[in-house]
């Protein structure tokens, strides 16, 4: 046996470790895992479990494992007959219609003849729309590059924004499902590449897909946009309203056996690559660096991605989704992810290795995405996918979301590791977004159906034609008048539920016979909704029926294990996030091996305020213009709204009292981290959740964050007992909620919906220390009805003030972090002297978005930045700090590295060069 004795250590930076000291036997110490030395590293216990049936007895599931394709390049691969573009008439910085025309000849003539492979020599083809063909592969050669052609662009006031070359690329198509998830999804023809209904299909090669180009000044400019075209009015119509433009690099479209293999892609729109409805694909060796998302699997199946570098900070690298813009009730399922790295790298500096970090936040103002995610199109639902050995670099992070009617089960997320991730490490969310099909009554073709089955989002209402799938009304939820316009510090505003008028009626689910309501059912024979005669419905309880959807279930996520990953440097605004509903919990997730080290420096201030706080950032990404961007440093108010942003107070006895643990569900708003705003653990918040194993979990912090480790909220049959986690002193390491005031899924605000309690159970703490909170009053912004009367807004209106007013208010300066500007590797001759000057920016220095808005003009901003060199400098150099200049001449050749250091007093950061004398 062996003994590890482990005793209360005070931090450095303040707080102190649960520790403890117990017997193992050889066999369990030797099986402690790697992650084990990371713990170690970041000054954490492991833990091992004694050989006693009990205390080695953790859960286990048997979760499936993904194997993914079948295809690879060795598959496709047939260069037996060769069709060179130039030979069809394409010129290398030619007339892109031409060009068009060339690359589509030559793909036809191959398919003629029975299959082969189109040739893309070295040379720069401008082209619009590409049309892949069955049996036809496409080669990019070294130096070879399909670049987008420019389409004429307007602005929404019909100003020209871009200058077109003669052409465009395809009318978008008509898709029957328009409305049921967004634009990009839906419509696929107007892309540089597509394929619709082919099969054995590759592009490889070692040549370049470009969706940009250089102006005359030197300014990068995308050509294929980020944005999709103005959605048509009717279903029937094709893709657009007005006019269209390119939009995405690669789309597929019920294809089947298709192979990406080695190329490189560059801004690639608003995707790089989307596979739709698309069975058995293979992506591998790829490196797509890009300014929206990377790679989209939606409703696909049997699908591998290796061995390539996704990098997109505005928007997912790998991302799953399970929508209906294929056409057919398709779930995602049996994707293989393995060897991969996923970043949010300004765009374009990957593929030339400078993986500069200028742009902070994304479009949607939280930090650089790239992350692994599904969702949040998830009608479908998603089955059996495994992700190996990716590398996450300064994105959000693994990311599952089940929000519309579908489940999400069978996932597993082993041997991975993050660094500088910028929202939750780990999200899962279980909502009520329910978008999802239903038939309405109407056989009208707009894709937003008036006076139908949903008052909200009518465009997922389809006509009762025949050309249209069935999905009769299975389920109803209720509509909320958001209207009420309300300001806590006087700078900023939003709108919650009108406690005098919170509710809304749809007339067109209720069909009133001799003065009583009743409820509607689907006919078969007539092929149309009747009055259902047994379902009477009372006037008050109308309420409850303004939203059908066709899907009875409520979303749910099962079977989830996370194993052996170690994540470092974390914003310290968004912990482990795994958040199910009240009426469908999160089940069965297992988080082993697994460390995490957030920046801290956050109170449970924060959790009670939810400020809004902010400041001006001027960036330029790879060449771009430079552009002015707005930096969130508490809450993010492009996803946290309504309720979200309200403080977390209750009125008791006269005065507002602190309830930051009264956390709103949000069940119908888009699902990302940063939709609960600040939450009151730093660490891991649960909520709804049943079925939970943390083993050998390691939660830490760099500045002391002043929040409890862990928030158990509505959680059941959950194993902590070796659970490592790092706090303040005289702040508990778990926090177990018992709320008084819970209502169903959707029935939040209703006046007079019955409230019930939930709390844990069967939990298993083991030495971690424990408190126990009591939430006893409705969370902020429910209405007051005979239940609870006593509740009221918490605004100034009301008697509820912030103590510091909000231009006032320090920067949480652990948020958003200084960075080196780009310093490349050096090559110099021996004898020569290398003089290198570093600069660094630091986001702390922008100007508040209380004042008016700068100029979009880069400037350092490195105010309060004390510049160093870290380790010994090598042999003949020398670093002056006044000047952040290196001076070097070497003595011999060979490589070196130094290492440059930026100190905020905070926590410094450093960037390693190399300098290779030759």
């Amino acid at each position: 046996m062996y003994t590890i004795k482990i005793q209360i250590v005070q931090c450095k930076k303040g707080g102190n470790l649960v520790m403890f000291s117990k017997k193992i036997s050889r066999r369990s110490f030797l099986k402690v895992s790697a992650v084990t030395t990371a713990m170690a590293a970041m000054g954490l216990p492991a833990f091992a479990a004694e050989d006693t049936a009990e205390e080695n007895c953790f859960q286990t599931l048997n979760i499936p494992r993904a194997t993914g394709s079948t295809v690879d390049k060795s598959v496709l691969l047939d260069e037996s007959r060769l069709y060179l573009i130039t030979d069809f008439g394409a010129v290398s910085e030619g007339d892109p219609v031409q060009n068009t025309k060339a690359i589509n000849a030559a793909i036809q003539a191959a398919s003629e003849a029975g299959g082969g492979t189109v040739v893309v020599p070295a040379g720069d083809f401008k082209s619009y729309t590409i049309r892949l063909q069955s049996g036809v592969n496409l080669r990019i050669d070294a130096n070879g590059i399909i670049r987008a052609a420019r389409a004429d662009l307007y602005d929404w006031y019909g100003n020209q924004t871009m200058v077109g070359e003669g052409g465009n690329y395809d009318e978008p198509e008509v898709n029957l499902y328009a409305g049921l998830q967004d634009h990009g999804h839906t419509y696929f023809a107007n892309s540089l590449f597509y394929a619709a209904d082919k099969h054995d299909i590759m592009i490889y090669g070692e040549g370049l897909i470009d969706g940009s180009y250089m102006d005359d000044t030197g300014t990068l400019i995308n050509v294929l946009s980020g944005n999709d075209p103005s959605n048509p009015k009717n279903r029937t119509d094709r893709g657009y309203s007005s006019t269209w433009y390119g939009n995405k690099a690669i789309a597929l479209v019920r294809c089947e056996n298709v192979v990406l293999d080695g190329i490189r892609i560059l801004n690639g729109g608003h995707f790089a690559i989307i596979a739709e409805g698309t069975r058995n694909m293979t992506v591998n060796d790829l490196i797509v660096d890009t300014n929206r998302d990377a790679y989209n699997i939606d409703c696909s199946q049997d699908v591998t991605v290796s061995n390539s570098h996704f990098n997109s900070l505005t928007d997912d690298a790998i991302v799953m989704k399970a929508s209906y813009g294929a056409g057919v009730f398709m779930p995602t399922q049996n994707v293989l992810i393995e060897d991969c790295v996923v970043s949010g790298y300004d765009a374009g500096s990957v593929i030339t290795g400078a993986c500069t970090t200028d742009k902070i936040v994304a479009t949607d103002a939280c930090g650089p995405t790239a992350r692994v995610k599904f969702g949040t199109e998830s009608t479908c639902g998603y089955h059996t996918v495994t992700i190996t050995r990716v590398r996450f670099e300064r994105s959000r992070g693994f990311c599952m979301e089940a929000v519309d009617g579908s489940s999400l089960t069978n996932i597993v997320m082993t041997d991975c590791t993050m660094d500088t991730v910028s929202s939750s490490p780990i999200f899962i969310r279980v909502g009520d977004r329910a978008r999802y099909p239903v038939t309405g009554h109407t056989t009208e073709q707009a894709i937003n159906a008036a006076n139908d089955v949903r008052l909200d989002n009518s465009g997922w209402v389809l006509p009762n034609r025949a050309e249209y799938q069935l999905y009769p009304v299975a389920r109803y939820s209720p509509s909320y008048n958001k209207s009420k316009t309300v300001s806590i510090d006087g700078v900023s505003s939003f709108k919650v539920v009108d406690p005098a008028n919170p509710t809304r009626i749809n007339n067109a689910n209720l069909a009133e016979i001799d003065g009583k309501l009743y409820l509607y059912r689907w006919d078969d024979a007539q092929h149309q909704y009747v009055p259902d005669m047994t379902r009477e419905i009372s006037r008050k309880d109308a309420v409850y029926y303004a939203n059908a959807t066709a899907a009875k279930d409520l979303a749910s996520v099962s079977n989830v294990e996370i194993s052996n990953i170690r994540i470092t440097n974390v914003d310290p605004r968004y912990p482990i996030l795994l958040e199910g509903l009240v009426d469908s919990k999160v089940k069965n997730v297992i988080l082993r091996n697994i460390s995490v080290q957030y920046r801290g420096g956050l109170s449970l201030q924060e959790a009670v305020e939810q400020r809004q706080l902010g400041t001006y950032w001027v960036y330029s990404q790879s060449g771009s213009a430079p552009t002015v961007q707005k930096l969130p440093w508490l809450v993010n108010t492009f996803f946290s709204k309504c309720e979200g942003l309200l403080p977390r107070v209750a009125w008791k006895n006269g005065t507002w009292v602190d309830d930051p643990y009264n956390v709103p569900e949000m069940v119908a708003e888009y699902p990302e981290p940063s939709i609960l705003g600040i939450l009151p653990a730093y660490g891991i918040y649960a909520r709804h959740v049943e079925g939970l194993v943390l083993q050998n979990v390691a939660l830490n912090y760099v500045i002391q964050d002043k929040r409890p480790a862990i928030v158990l909220d509505d959680v059941s049959n959950a194993d902590l007992r070796t659970v490592a986690a790092k706090t303040a002193l005289g702040v508990k390491a778990v926090v177990t909620v018992t709320n008084h005031y819970k209502r169903h899924v959707g029935n939040e605000y209703v006046p007079e919906e019955p409230y019930f309690t939930t709390t844990c159970e069967n939990l298993k703490l083991g030495l971690l220390s424990r408190e126990q909170v009591t939430v006893d009053t409705p969370a902020p912004g429910t209405p007051a009805d005979s239940l609870y009367g006593d509740i009221r807004l918490p605004i100034p209106e009301n008697g509820y003030q912030f103590a510091t007013k909000t231009q006032d208010y320090p920067l949480p300066l652990t948020v958003h972090r200084p960075y080196f500007s780009h310093i490349g590797d050096q090559t110099l001759q021996l004898g020569q002297t290398l003089t290198l000057t570093v600069s660094g920016r630091n986001p702390a220095n922008g100007v508040r978005t209380t004042q008016p808005q700068p100029a979009a003009v880069i400037e350092a901003l490195d105010g309060g930045l004390t510049y160093g060199t870290a380790g010994l400098l090598p042999l003949g150099a020398s670093f002056d700090a006044g000047s952040h200049t290196l001076t070097f001449t070497p003595k011999a050749k060979g490589t070196y590295k130094v290492t440059f250091t930026l100190d905020d007093d905070v926590i410094p950061v450093s960037k390693t060069v190399k300098i290779t004398v030759v």
